[in-house]
């Protein structure tokens, strides 16, 4: 399952040359994605998933414990080290959120197949809950933008696109045939745009690696590894087995949320040093990552 990592690799090694070939405008593809693939991939997976909100629910629960125990650990740090709001923001962005989208969803599917991304899935709808709320709220509230996590969350078509597959399969509706194929494409090929972003983004904040990096190695151990230990610890008290349990793991390993280094940057969060974790966590992901597959296998 190791060999789930190299097309990753390979794809946002491809993105990561792009941008140092030449200087690209990531708003447009960030925009398709958020606003088009993501609502796509969400809908059609909700919709034709065999898993069934009992067998959905443990794995929820664990996502909401490792995040739990997580944002306590960051509080517990902040207040041990008497860290300054914004250092403490840094802190939690760095650690509660990890990159499910761009790069948990592609390993959970080449590593685990089709049952492995809709499982991923549900893991991506609850921490981007968490992170256009909890996230945004940590971002911003040296700015005093508290109201803007509900706007945004509700701005978010994703939100929507679950909402309605859930009412669909809830009330017994019929979905046309003939629309479901294009939506589920559509939906896929957020994988391989997600990867080509994440290495665009990647090569941007390359240069400002050497002044942060002394920084982002706790937060890079807690994302790496304490985080997929924590989640092994409740998805065995949860009761959890299986390609579940596995994805559980597999997810909560993933490397800091690119999101958090965007909302870093609207808000004026220390942008350099959350783009610095970002980058180091990522590489240091694909060998973290590989292990923690053959661990799994």
């Amino acid at each position: 399952m190791a060999t789930a990592i190299i097309p990753i690799i390979l794809t946002v090694g491809l993105g990561f040359l792009l941008e140092c070939r030449r200087r690209m405008d990531v708003s447009a593809l960030s925009s398709i994605a958020i606003y088009v693939l993501l609502p796509c991939l969400i809908f059609s997976s909700l919709l034709t998933t065999e898993i069934t909100l009992h067998e959905a629910l443990p794995l929820i629960a664990v996502v909401l414990l490792v995040t739990s125990s997580l944002w306590l650990l960051g509080k517990a740090f902040a207040l041990l080290r008497r860290l300054p709001p914004d250092q403490e923001s840094f802190f939690l962005l760095t650690t509660l959120f990890m990159n499910c989208g761009n790069m948990g969803m592609p390993v959970a599917l080449y590593a685990f197949g089709d049952l492995g991304l809709h499982l991923s899935i549900i893991w991506v709808l609850v921490i981007n809950s968490l992170a256009n709320t909890l996230g945004i709220y940590y971002a911003s509230r040296h700015r005093g933008g508290r109201r803007q996590a509900l706007r945004t969350i509700f701005s978010l078509p994703t939100v929507y696109a679950a909402a309605l597959a859930l009412i669909i399969r809830a009330l017994h509706l019929s979905f046309p045939d003939l629309l479901l194929p294009p939506l589920q494409l559509l939906g896929l090929a957020i994988i391989p745009i997600g990867q080509l972003l994440l290495g665009i983004q990647l090569a941007k904040a390359r240069t400002q690696v050497n002044l942060h990096l002394s920084g982002a190695l706790l937060p890079n151990f807690i994302r790496l590894l304490l985080a997929p230990a924590i989640t092994f610890a409740f998805a065995h008290l949860l009761g959890l087995e299986g390609t579940t349990a596995r994805v559980a793991i597999l997810m909560s390993a993933m490397p800091t949320a690119v999101n958090s280094a965007v909302y870093a940057t609207e808000f004026g969060l220390h942008p350099r040093r959350i783009a610095t974790t970002v980058f180091t966590s990522t590489l240091a992901s694909f060998v973290t990552l590989s292990a923690l597959l053959l661990l799994l296998d």
